[in-house]
């Protein structure tokens, strides 16, 4: 393990490799191995490493490739920039890592960012091993899988992992599938394996060919929360990029598959070939898009965070200045033109399908709402640590806001447990969490009402389903 005070002592990317080679030969993360000499175990550098002019590394960044290769390497050249580096370019680099961002300091300094292109597990592992400073997630960090990160209390944790941007799976099929709706638990169905043929979700009868890329089997939130398990199930269609995974639905008439927002704003991508977008219904109601209302509210069911983790108490000056470089302004920008949507609060103009149930319609009939959204996980009223940041997210926008709490409504949802008076107590009780933690960030809070499961998301068949409608939104009225 490497272990290190970038404020005082610099590493060469020749250093970054040899450790990265070092621990893929003994086990440590999951960085590609690189051969060692037969007799005495002596590593060698891969040619081509340079001698000790090269640039000083101050930063190694690892983990999920659909960041990795886009926002990412932009934040980190205005992190160079802003630490004062001129001529700062964007090169390829040697593996494991994939790209290096290069600049040179007022003294002459060289200096790099290595950033590796992979999945959430891997930006974890190496995180873990010591092989990167920060690692690049679309998940929450599972239990011991950072050491000492699950026995942090949320106020701690808050410290070492940043949600910067949020990002959305969009499910496509081949038009001649005649599908262009599906339930949430239809979709999940479907990429279980459960759900072979399309004439059993109202589609032309034939076989489901599913596409999808094994990294997202590991990684994300579409196939990992959704369906429970991280295992290729058999007959999936393995893709290796996102393009393929488009061209593949686009050619295949039998064909599901998904793209996650950015790519379809990167692409321009139009729907007039044979790719369509399939929306998620629930009886008779469309519920949200992926468009920037259903992402900033978290209410579309496949919105997944990009998160970034660093490990408790390592000393490095540069993880904390990165992490304000990724929340700043110009990160914001950046993201948006990447298609991505802040994770910062702010007030939308509600997007409404259909008719709303009548007490839902008549609060926020010409209200504004606040992006954040609170949750609860499924069964609990405790307030874990993505709770927590919602809740500060959420205060310290109102504190900002500073409106009289006459025009704040909170409204506070259940899972549907198939009783009425079940649904409108749980309701009442997330109501009563969400209101004593507010005050407790000196908020006025304004009213807060229990709505039962009046306005389902999803299913509440399901965990993922129960999180979505286990819910508080915060309104601005007239």
């Amino acid at each position: 393990m490497i272990s290190r005070r970038a404020s005082t002592r610099l590493i060469t990317r020749r250093r970054v490799i040899l450790g990265l080679t070092s621990a893929a030969l003994t086990g440590l993360g999951s960085a590609k191995a690189i051969a060692a000499d037969p007799p005495g175990n002596n590593i060698i550098a891969p040619p081509g490493l340079g001698g000790d002019d090269e640039p000083k590394t101050l930063l190694t960044i690892a983990g999920d490739d659909g960041s990795a290769t886009t926002i990412i390497p932009e934040i980190a050249k205005n992190y160079l920039r802003f630490r004062g580096a001129s001529g700062v370019t964007l090169t390829d680099a040697d593996p494991p890592w994939t790209t290096q961002v290069n600049g040179t300091m007022l003294n002459g300094q060289k200096v790099a960012i290595l950033i590796r292109a992979s999945s959430s597990t891997d930006g974890m592992s190496l995180l873990a091993a010591g092989m990167a400073d920060i690692g690049l997630s679309l998940r929450e960090a599972r239990p011991n899988e950072l050491p000492g990160f699950m026995n942090l209390t949320p106020a701690e944790a808050e410290h070492d992992v940043r949600a910067i941007a949020l990002n959305a799976m969009q499910l496509i099929v081949n038009k001649a599938t005649k599908v262009n709706r599906l339930t949430f638990d239809e979709a999940r169905g479907i990429f279980a394996g459960k759900i072979t043929d399309w004439s059993a979700v109202g589609g032309k009868k034939g076989p489901i060919h599913r596409y999808g890329r094994a990294i997202d089997y590991r990684s994300s939130n579409l196939l990992g929360a959704s369906m429970g398990n991280e295992t290729i199930l058999p007959g999936l269609r393995v893709v290796s990029s996102y393009s393929a995974m488009r061209d593949s639905v686009a050619g295949d008439a039998q064909a599901i598959g998904y793209i996650p927002v950015n790519f379809i704003y990167h692409e321009h991508m139009s729907w007039a070939g044979q790719v369509e977008a399939v929306r998620f219904h629930l009886d008779n109601r469309l519920t949200a898009m992926p468009n920037e209302y259903g992402l900033a509210t978290n209410d579309y069911p496949l919105v997944f965070p990009i998160l970034l983790y660093r490990i408790p108490n390592r000393d490095n000056s540069e993880i904390e200045s990165f992490f304000a470089q990724a929340e700043s302004v110009q990160s914001h920008v950046i993201q948006m033109f990447a298609g991505l949507t802040p994770v910062t609060p702010r007030l939308l103009v509600p997007r409404f399908e259909s008719d709303l149930p009548r007490p839902y319609g008549d609060i926020t009939r010409n209200a504004l709402r606040i992006s954040t959204t609170v949750r609860f996980d499924p069964g609990s009223v405790r307030v874990t640590s993505r709770t927590k940041r919602s809740l500060d997210d959420l205060g310290s926008f109102l504190r900002r806001l500073d409106i009289s709490p006459q025009r704040l409504r909170h409204l506070a949802f259940a899972e549907e447990t198939g009783n009425a008076d079940k649904n409108k107590e749980i309701s009442d009780s997330l109501a009563a969490v969400f209101l004593r933690e507010l005050r407790a960030r000196n908020v006025r809070v304004g009213e807060t009402t229990g709505m039962g499961a009046i306005l389902p998301l999803a299913a509440s068949t399901n965990p993922l389903g129960q999180w979505l409608n286990r819910r508080v939104e915060t309104w601005a009225t007239p």
